[in-house]
């Protein structure tokens, strides 16, 4: 492996629009006589978790990640990133910074955005009560739509109640147990987690467990969120006269346990709750993975919960174990598998009408913005990114396992009811 830098003012023609107003950059090239890299495979190298060899008895290892990284970071210096291969003779990899990184802001844009377009405005953020609660009580609201979260917040201090925003589910949790708020409206409809799921979390932390949370959403299944703990439902579109009475109630019962004391008696009540919440005690749960040492983790992890494990290396014999035991309650499915990938494996579970409403989670190393809404889209019920978080794990399966049996229940209902 060689190893040269020198200046470059001229002679490559950049990929990156930056680069194409440079006048001077720096070229550092990364040669080797390894085994190549075939032309129809040069730009899939640098896609997250792709290799040249992407089969599991590949000789050689790696994330695949490394290169994915290499050029946004050199994209986010203004430079980029280039490979020249040949197989069985070696590869050069050239990097190209400039002296001066005038395009760093263009850098972070899309390709879309640099042909000349206006950047995309900033997000809109608000204003709210954090940095001046002093004691007082307050509601944090849990809300993407940042329009409506100022609305909340508005109605919030008209009662005299302060507020503080989160427009994402993601972190909130750990935003509930640093702050402890009197209260939490909650948006069932979040873009990056599913708020059944954000619901379970606050509901079986102990020390958060006795938050009440009131869930303002236009989401289906809303009342499911009695099941999971909810305080309360105010559905999508709310009357601004409801919404205030929540507000005016969340004062009044903060003011009231305050002067009574009462926080922290209402922690025993709010355990008790926790043990009447849905667990997956007795459920069945299937695990779809090529790698054996995910398998053997998640089901030494699940089986301490009393669940039954089944597992399958290949998303064929996954989709067979479906169709043989149709009273499997979830399946865990691995993104990237030889053969046949997470992807295809849930798009033809979802073709076959019998095992079509099996709720799916998609597991996968890829944890990229889109990628979330990738796997959705696949037919996926919900996504969880590797390392597997046990407790973000454990909530996705109890609302999903939940939700399929409230449904299963009601189904039976409507049949006996039309006899």
């Amino acid at each position: 492996m060689t190893l040269a830098v020198r200046a470059a003012t001229g002679g490559w023609t950049p990929s990156h629009p930056v680069l194409r107003d440079v006048d001077a950059a720096i070229e550092i090239a990364v040669s080797d006589t390894g085994i190549g890299i075939s032309p129809d495979k040069q730009k899939l190298i640098f896609e997250p978790f792709t290799q040249a060899d992407g089969t599991t008895s590949r000789k050689y290892g790696g994330t695949g990640l490394g290169l994915s990284i290499s050029r946004e970071i050199a994209r986010l210096l203004g430079g980029e990133l280039k490979v020249h291969s040949e197989p069985n003779v070696g590869s050069t990899f050239t990097l190209y910074v400039p002296f001066q990184s005038v395009g760093l802001s263009l850098a972070l844009q899309s390709p879309e955005q640099t042909d000349g377009a206006e950047p995309a405005p900033s997000s809109y953020v608000i204003a709210d009560d954090r940095d001046e609660l002093c004691g007082d009580p307050f509601v944090l609201i849990v809300e993407d739509d940042p329009t409506f979260a100022g609305v909340l917040l508005e109605l919030a201090r008209s009662v005299g109640l302060k507020g503080v925003i989160s427009t994402a589910g993601s972190g909130t949790v750990a935003m509930v147990r640093k702050l402890k708020p009197s209260a939490v409206t909650l948006d069932l409809g979040l873009s990056d987690i599913d708020g059944f799921v954000l619901l379970d979390l606050l509901r079986h932390e102990p020390d958060l467990a006795h938050i009440p949370v009131h869930v303002i959403s236009g989401a289906e299944q809303a009342a499911h969120a009695m099941n999971i703990g909810a305080s309360g439902v105010i559905e999508k579109p709310a009357e601004q006269a409801e919404l205030a009475a929540l507000f005016e109630t969340i004062l009044a019962a903060a003011r009231s346990d305050a002067a009574r004391g009462m926080t922290a008696a209402r922690k025993p009540a709010a355990q008790d709750r926790r043990k009447t919440l849905r667990d997956i005690t007795g459920s069945r749960i299937l695990i779809v993975d090529d790698d054996i040492r995910n398998i053997y983790s998640l089901t030494s992890v699940l089986e301490a919960h009393d669940v039954e494990v089944l597992h399958a290396e290949r998303g064929a014999e996954g989709i067979r174990i479906l169709e043989k035991r149709p009273d499997i309650d979830v399946a865990l499915i691995d993104i990237m598998m030889p053969e046949m990938d997470g992807y295809e494996t849930m798009r033809q579970i979802r073709s076959m009408p019998a095992i079509a409403r099996t709720p799916l989670v998609a597991v996968t190393a890829k944890a990229m913005k889109g990628d979330r809404q990738k796997c959705l889209d696949a037919g996926a019920s919900d996504y969880i990114s590797k390392p597997v978080d046990i407790d973000l794990l454990l909530a996705l399966l109890r609302v999903w396992i939940g939700r399929a049996r409230s449904e299963g229940a009601q189904g039976e209902a409507t049949a006996v009811a039309a006899e």
